[in-house]
Order: structure tokens, then C-alpha cells, then sequence
């Protein structure tokens, strides 16, 4: 049976209950019945749920972590514990639903465990999505690396996939560039290697 694309998995919503206005959580899934589609409405809410259950895992392992980093916000291995740990969206199958599962954790339920409230959902998606590829890096190319400039080689899609390159990044970071200047240097580096390909 072939999977509809959802825009959502879980949501926050505002409901009226009893003359007061509360937050409450929402499954983006119905199930209407008659209408034919029942099957797939079931299914896609099996899914939703399977994936709540997941966050939920999730976010308490996250919240174990965290205890051992007081001061959590940008540090470079609070955000390599937690991106090993957010390494589930791929492991279970959900990696089509990150952004919404990202959202999920860093906006909705826990925006403490991921740098703070945002002004928006979409802000608050990047910090647990640079979490997620510092998840994927060894513990010694972290190491090379302080918190800002892995933010920004995370920024140019897929460069850590490319070995020598991410290699001849993570020298310069040595070298202690500001982010304004590795940027450009990462530009540099990936119009070079673009060259002599």
C-alpha cells in the first residue's frame, strides 16, 4: 500500500475546554469511516504513533544526558551524545520525517534539551538537525572541531559525507578561523575540489 507524505506527525493545538483556552497534543491522522480509505487512515495512525513512542525513548535519553552537561547549550559533546541518540529517525525508518520529528522534540516538548525556545518552528529544527550529522562523526574528527565551526560546515549540505574534503575542513578549524572566514574558506575548499573533478 503506498504511504501518503504527511505534513505533520504530532501537533500542538489550542482547544476551548470548559471557558479556558489549553495546549493540547494532536494526531495528524483521522480515520473516517465510509469513505474508503479507512486502511490507510489506520495505518498512517499506527505510524504517528509508533513515532511519538519513539520521541518519547528518545527524549528520555536525552534528558539522562543532559544531566551531565550543566551547561549544555553548545557543547560540542552534550551535542554528540544527544545526535547519537537522535541517530533513531534512520534506524527506525523515519528519516522521510525528520524535520517533523525534530520539530516534535525541539519546539513542542523539550526546546530546553535543544538550545532554547525559538521563534519558530523552523529555527528550532536546525539545532537537533546539527546534533543528528554531529551524531554521525567520529569522536576524533569532533575533537578538531569547537561547536560554532561544526555549525557551519553542517550548513553546506552533505560536505562531512566527503571524506578529503571534510579532512582538509577540520585542519583549517585547527588553525582557530572565526566562522566568517571558515565559511569562506569551506567555499574555497569545495570550488577547488569541484575543479579537479
Amino acid at each position: 500500500m503506498a504511504k501518503r507524505k504527511r505534513e505533520r506527525i504530532v501537533r500542538r493545538d489550542t482547544i476551548q475546554w470548559g471557558g479556558k483556552e489549553i495546549e493540547v497534543d494532536i494526531f495528524d491522522a483521522t480515520v473516517v469511516l465510509g469513505n474508503g480509505k479507512e486502511l490507510e487512515s489506520i495505518e498512517e495512525l499506527l505510524i504517528e504513533e509508533e513515532i511519538e513512542k519513539a520521541i518519547q525513548a528518545a527524549l528520555k535519553e536525552i534528558e539522562t544526558i543532559a544531566k551531565k552537561y550543566p551547561d549544555k547549550e553548545k557543547d560540542i559533546w552534550y551535542c554528540y551524545e544527544v545526535g547519537k541518540v537522535l541517530q533513531f529517525v534512520d534506524t527506525k525508518g523515519f528519516t522521510e520525517r525528520k524535520g517533523l520529528i525534530w520539530r516534535r522534540m525541539a519546539y513542542d516538548l523539550r526546546p530546553d534539551l535543544f538550545g532554547g525556545k525559538k521563534k519558530n518552528a523552523e529555527e528550532a529544527k536546525r539545532y537537533p538537525e546539527t546534533m543528528y550529522h554531529l551524531g554521525k562523526q567520529s569522536r576524533e574528527a569532533i575533537q578538531r572541531a569547537t561547536f560554532d565551526q561544526w555549525y557551519e560546515i553542517l550548513k553546506f549540505k552533505d560536505v562531512y559525507k566527503e571524506k578529503g574534503l571534510l579532512e582538509q575542513i577540520l585542519v583549517v578549524c585547527e588553525q582557530g578561523l572565526s566562522s566568517i572566514q571558515l565559511r569562506q574558506k569551506i567555499k574555497e575548499l569545495r570550488a577547488t575540489k569541484s575543479k579537479t573533478e
